[in-house]
């Protein structure tokens, strides 16, 4: 108990003394704010009378008397993915020399216009290359706020201000669907538009920001300009003695420089040679792992799924599912700090698949529109919703960034990040023929096919995964030179690979002489 009120002290100090800083990454994380916030909006605009007059078409078997073809269906939400897509394969390939100020600029100015085309549009080829614009918009936001809040944070509350970016994306989700719960109520072109126009306010917001804002000390250094580098951090971190600017930058320039080493003679190819192929296929299965959760079905179908299980008020519900989701991402920050990954992860997505399952079962067995079958519906979409928050999406994240080799992080990463767009995109294009009345038509028994991969990705996890909590850099290092499996790394790692990071550890010797059992001891 001591331990745990101690280390809780020592993060509520951490972020009290970089306040300015938690405060200027609040508002860059806003940019996914805008991700999250057109994420559940549109997914309500696809059961909304105003946008089907325009979109869709009449269907007197509905509850709302209007529904939407797969065509559309599948394009309003995949084309985000294609988008998002397209601007990584830019960053990945010419990106490297833009500030981190531009690429949240260029990503402000596809916004505006992307929102401005949707909003002005009756046709469907306006609506779709407006949904394009947006996701292009979405893939810069998330590569550059993620760059710009990571390379101004000191490494101790470096996971706590990436964890912006989930929060932003829920807390941007919820008020979505809360304007929509509000619009929905007119019958004609401004249900929509006045979610949309609501869109213009981050990036307007973000752009007039950015402008008092300097780039990152690290662009600055990457570019040969200390001088600028030195006002940055007075800016962004409060500094105002000369000496420790210049120890500052001159440590940012040391790092800038040996990184700009490592990766010199470095190939992609190398990504897929020795224990480095082990390491990318994690990564790229982690990324993948985002979209098998079922969170991007969940997240861009939901309250058009309630609807078609004719559950009454379906934005209320959705509503009030995204609130207590973000009570999961919440929770998350302390107990990744206290549980190991593998656990967390292993039952957090047997949780989830089970949620899943039994929304399937539920509408196998009972009749569409019974009002048990709803509750239930309603209470699975739930928990599903809390337990991807807590343990599936924070852990999926924090693995991928850890798991790469430290010279090839970024292109791994950026491999990773290309995969889950593309499964993403795979996902919502497909979603439509499954569950839409048009086609299929299977309704909440979709639900069966992310049942079966949540309990793929729990033995995937189980089998491959190795521990990385607590782990140094050298230690994650020595559990994939040392071909330890995923079963053994929680508690065998090779004694060169030993680091007194998180605490005292008492190593014990086991049968061979290379390998020690660790165990964390409790200061006294």
């Amino acid at each position: 108990m001591t331990e745990f009120t101690s280390s809780l002290r020592s993060i509520f100090f951490n972020v009290w003394r970089e306040k300015r800083i938690f405060a200027i990454s609040f508002g860059i994380a806003l940019a996914q704010f805008q991700y999250g916030f057109d994420s559940s909006a549109v997914s309500g605009f696809q059961s909304m009378v105003g946008f089907l007059k325009i979109f869709g078409y009449e269907d007197p078997t509905e509850s709302i008397g209007y529904n939407i073809r797969t065509t559309p269906h599948t394009l309003i939400q995949s084309l985000m993915q294609v988008g998002g897509l397209l601007a990584s394969i830019f960053i990945f390939t010419l990106g490297s020399g833009i500030s981190r100020r531009l690429g949240l600029w260029i990503a402000s100015a596809f916004s505006l216009i992307a929102v401005s085309v949707q909003i002005g549009t009756t046709s469907f080829a306006g609506l779709y290359l407006g949904r394009l614009l947006l996701g292009v918009s979405n893939g810069f936001y998330l590569t550059y706020s993620v760059t710009y809040m990571g390379e101004i944070a000191p490494v101790s509350i470096r996971g706590a201000l990436i964890g912006l970016v989930t929060f932003q994306t829920s807390f941007g989700a919820l008020v979505g669907v809360l304007v929509d719960n509000y619009t929905e109520t007119y019958f004609n072109r401004l249900s929509y538009q006045v979610p949309l126009a609501v869109m213009f306010a981050i990036p307007a917001m973000l752009s007039a920001a950015l402008i008092f804002l300097c780039d990152t000390p690290r662009y600055y250094v990457s570019i040969d300009r200390e001088d600028l580098a030195s006002a940055s951090i007075r800016q962004i971190r409060g500094i105002k003695d000369e000496s420790q600017l210049r120890n500052e930058v001159r440590e940012i320039h040391a790092e800038w420089t040996a990184e700009r080493e490592l990766h010199q003679n470095v190939h992609f190819r190398d990504a897929f040679r020795g224990s480095d192929l082990r390491r990318t296929m994690i990564t790229i299965g982690t990324g993948i792992a985002q979209t098998a959760t079922g969170i991007i079905f969940m997240a861009a179908f939901s309250v058009y799924f309630f609807v078609q299980a004719n559950i009454g008020e379906p934005f209320k519900w959705v509503m009030i599912s995204l609130a207590i989701a973000i009570t999961g991402n919440l929770a998350a920050f302390p107990a990744m700090r206290w549980i190991n990954f593998r656990p967390m992860l292993v039952i957090g997505s047997l949780v989830s698949g089970a949620s899943m399952l039994g929304m399937g079962i539920v509408y196998t067995v009972s009749p569409v529109g019974s009002p048990e079958a709803g509750k239930a519906l309603v209470g699975l979409s739930i928990l599903f919703t809390w337990v991807y928050g807590f343990a599936q999406g924070p852990v999926l994240w924090a693995i991928q960034t850890e798991i790469p080799a430290q010279r090839l992080r970024s292109q791994t990463v950026g491999l990773a990040q290309g995969c889950n767009f593309i499964f993403a995109w795979l996902c919502t294009y497909c979603t439509p023929y499954f569950v839409n009345p048009d086609s299929l038509g299977w309704g909440p028994k979709y639900c069966y096919i992310w049942a079966g991969s949540n309990f793929i990705l729990a033995i995937w996890v189980f089998l491959f995964v190795p521990e990385t909590r607590g782990r140094s850099i050298r230690q994650i290092d020595e559990i994939f030179s040392s071909k330890i499996s995923a079963l053994k790394s929680s508690r065998s790692i090779s004694a060169n690979g030993l680091s007194n990071r998180d605490g005292m550890i008492r190593a014990e010797l086991g049968k061979e002489s290379d390998v020690v059992q660790l165990e964390h001891v409790t200061e006294r």
